[in-house]
This record gives C-alpha cells, sequence and structure tokens, in this order.
C-alpha cells in the first residue's frame, strides 16, 4: 500500500508513538527508525507490527527491504511522509513499529551475573548510551528504577544502536530489589562521592556484582545507598563530576577486566 497523506491513520499512529510514552505503554509498542536498526529488529526476532518504506530507500537497502517483507507488508511512503514521521534531522526512510521487549520481565529470574542498576535518570541519551555499553562490555543485564526515564523513547531506541533487543533489561523498585538480590550472594555497590566509598582502583568485583549509577543531578538516592551499603567513587581531577553514561563504561569496563582475567 503506497501513503502519501499525512492524514492517514497508519502515519498518526506512528507518529503518536513517536511523541507519547502513555500511547507507546497502552500499546505495547514502540518505533524503530533507520535501515541497520530496523534490520537488526528484524535479525533479532522482535514481532513487527508495522513498517514503513520509501521508494528509494527500497532501491537502496534491499535486503532492509527483503527483511521486512518476510515479517509485514510495508506501506510504502513519499519523501514527505518520511520526514513528517522522522525523529531526525536526515531520515534514512526506513521506518518499523515492534511489539515492547520487557512484557512480563522481573528481576526474579536474576540468579547471578554481572548487572547495572539506573536510578532515576532522566537522559534518554544517557539511557541508550548505558544499554549499548553494558552489551558491549558483557554484562548480564540493566535494572531500571521506575522513575527512570522511557527506555523505548525515539532517542533511547537510537542511542542502544541495537543492543535493546538484545540485553535484558527490568524495571524495578530499588530498595527491595537490592535487598533480594544481596540475599541471592550479590554485592551491590553505589557509585557515588562518599567518605565511605572506595576507589575503583581498589574494588575488588565479585562475580556477582551490581552496581547503581544515579541520577543525573541528584546522584544515587539515599535509599539505594543505604540498600546497597558499599560504595565506590572513580578517582578524577579538575572535573567535579563525570557524565552518568561515562562513569558506567568506565565502572563496566573495571568490572569485565577484573571478572574475565581473574579466576575466583
Amino acid at each position: 500500500m503506497n501513503i502519501s497523506s499525512r492524514k492517514n491513520s497508519a502515519v498518526f499512529r506512528y507518529r503518536s508513538l513517536n511523541r507519547d510514552r502513555k500511547v507507546r505503554e497502552e500499546a505495547g509498542e514502540f518505533n524503530i527508525e533507520g535501515a541497520k536498526l530496523c534490520f537488526e529488529a528484524v535479525s533479532c526476532g522482535l514481532k513487527i507490527t508495522a513498517a514503513f518504506i520509501t521508494e528509494s530507500a527500497a532501491a537502496k537497502y534491499p535486503a532492509v527491504y527483503d527483511a521486512l517483507k518476510k515479517k509485514t507488508e510495508p506501506f510504502v511512503i513519499t519523501e514527505d511522509i518520511s520526514e513528517y514521521i522522522s525523529d531526525t534531522k536526515s531520515p534514512q526512510g526506513v521506518f518499523v513499529t515492534a511489539e515492547m521487549l520487557d512484557k512480563g520481565r522481573n528481576t526474579e529470574i536474576i540468579e547471578s551475573g554481572k548487572y547495572v542498576i539506573l536510578d532515576g535518570l532522566q537522559d534518554s541519551g544517557n539511557i541508550g548510551t548505558i544499554l549499548r555499553t553494558a552489551d558491549a562490555l558483557g554484562m548480564d543485564g540493566v535494572i531500571l528504577s521506575p522513575d527512570c526515564c522511557d527506555v523505548y523513547s525515539p532517542k533511547t531506541v537510537r542511542g542502544a544502536m541495537g543492543s535493546l533487543f538484545r540485553i535484558p533489561f527490568f524495571r524495578a523498585v530499588l530498595p527491595e530489589t537490592i535487598e533480594k538480590l544481596k540475599n541471592k550472594g550479590f554485592k551491590v555497590y553505589a557509585a557515588m562521592l562518599d567518605e565511605r566509598a572506595e576507589s575503583l582502583s581498589a574494588t575488588v568485583f565479585p562475580k556477582k556484582t551490581a552496581v547503581i549509577i544515579g541520577n543525573e543531578g541528584n546522584g544515587v538516592s539515599a535509599e539505594a545507598a543505604a540498600a546497597a551499603e558499599n560504595r565506590l567513587y572513580i578517582p578524577i581531577q579538575n572535573a567535579e563530576s563525570l557524565n552518568a553514561a561515562v562513569a558506567c563504561s568506565i565502572i563496566c569496563w573495571e568490572i569485565k577486566r577484573q571478572t574475565t582475567e581473574r579466576i575466583d
């Protein structure tokens, strides 16, 4: 089916999913944009509920077009519609809507591994970058507090660069989740500047490890820090602090270095 009108119901629905978290949550669906990400979504087995592609994109990315056609009949859209529904300045002309990934997922299934816990992060780009970093550095999952921004926002989906489709992630109330992890043998660290904090370079991470990264402005909440008990900090100079995603990357790298080079 060809679409050339901005008033088309499928176009309206796509834009609504892009703009409104409540619409996404009620529908249980989210949008993905770009040839590479759309191809990865199909390759990772996501259930595609709608697809849109321009004629020029179909010609430029034939493998993507063929992959989409195996999942659904893509709407062929004009360049004007592509720009209208895009969340980027230079759209590639390929878009899909997919079902959300973490329905029913719950932290009770966690028994071991290495996890990042996000406490109230509000920047979609930070969360996308952290998902990508955690995936790249071999973390086993990411736990997000209920007040973190939407993991399915267009900016987060782009920032995660496909890692959103692979790495497990959970939403959970932190203090009680941290206690449950500790009862299963996890050592939980809050990354924060505190007189009781231990330098990252001196911290020895066990194989069951979780690290809390705090809100961009306020850091780790008092409740989460109290539940964690352990604290660590990254030694820096000149600057007062690091961006949340950068701090997470440094800590994840050190966890990977230790847990892959050391045999407990």
